[in-house]
């Protein structure tokens, strides 16, 4: 049971710098879009949810991505409180 746990915990720690990668390369994304378009992401979220953003392919990336970031944070978070 001791050597379950050991294995459990090292691909959680994995998982955990997987997540950590990923919330990395969202919020670098995120801060790309927000200099691309001077916006910040929540002033996109709030336009792109009520229809006045456009249909650019950028703009379904932007969305997506941010939606992404909040997963993966709580992904991590989830992990970083169980592996403690």
């Amino acid at each position: 049971m001791q050597q379950l746990n050991i294995e459990i915990k090292t691909s959680l720690k994995r998982e955990y710098s997987l997540c950590t990668h990923a919330v990395a390369f969202y919020k670098k994304s995120l801060r790309a879009f927000e200099q691309k378009y001077h916006l910040t992401t929540s002033a996109f979220l709030k336009k792109f949810e009520a229809g006045r953003m456009g249909d650019e392919s950028d703009f379904f990336d932007w969305y997506a991505f941010a939606k992404l970031l909040v997963r993966w944070q709580k992904t991590r978070s989830t992990i970083q409180s169980t592996v403690r």
